[in-house]
């Protein structure tokens, strides 16, 4: 195991844990405004991708 390898384990657990937290906050924040896919249609769907987006945007490695 190369110190990438090591870096790229790192990210995926990195990654993981944002898209669960994104996941809670998103749960949340539908529960609070009466939102879910159910009833809210594309919108809930749109608010759904942004909140994923904004968690889990890391710079990418060059």
């Amino acid at each position: 195991m190369d110190i990438n390898d090591l870096f790229d384990g790192i990210m995926k657990s990195i990654n993981q844990f944002a898209d669960e937290i994104a996941e809670q906050r998103l749960q949340e924040k539908m529960q609070e405004s009466g939102r879910s896919p159910e009833n809210g249609g594309r919108n809930a769907e749109n608010f759904e991708a942004k909140e994923k987006r904004g968690m889990t945007d890391f710079p990418k490695r060059e």
